[in-house]
């Protein structure tokens, strides 16, 4: 099981069809696997994010996000402990993360979570590896991407 961080939703629900870039694709791929049940986990924080980050920008996107998100039924959605916040408070500044991250990386820690789908690399510098530009190489990354421009998604990359 990986993490899913915000990025990945955001980098999706911010997708245009006219020019798909790399990072949305890959988030759209990653979304995919998750939505043909490939188990993950997120947390409240990060869904929080993502909706706080559509206010602003996207708004007339929150309802189809919370139903996009209630419809992946493989990712369970995890709140974090006052010991995981508490944990994240105590390593903050040591690592090349913002405490929302560290919060994801102390619930990952929790739950003997190893892996994160994110672009962001800071997480590596706490032993947790990312995975995101890699899946790009894989056949079924281009059976989706041949699958998007079915759907009139242009990709500019």
């Amino acid at each position: 099981m990986r993490f899913v961080d915000a990025p990945v939703f955001i980098k999706w629900m911010s997708a245009s069809k006219k020019g798909l870039s790399l990072e949305a694709a890959i988030s759209g791929y990653i979304l995919y696997r998750i939505e043909n049940m490939e188990p993950a986990a997120t947390t409240t924080l990060v869904k929080d994010e993502v909706l706080i980050w559509l206010s602003h920008y996207r708004a007339g996107a929150l309802p189809t996000f919370i139903k996009a998100i209630r419809a992946l039924y493989s990712l369970d959605i995890i709140a974090p402990t006052l010991e995981d916040q508490e944990n994240a408070c105590n390593i903050y500044g040591k690592l090349p993360l913002g405490l929302s991250d560290l919060i994801s990386a102390t619930v990952m820690k929790r739950l003997n979570l190893t892996e994160i789908y994110t672009p962001d690399k800071g997480f590596e510098k706490s032993g947790i590896i990312t995975v995101f530009y890699e899946l790009a190489e894989r056949e079924e990354f281009r059976e989706f991407t041949n699958f998007l421009k079915t759907k009139n998604y242009n990709l500019a990359f």
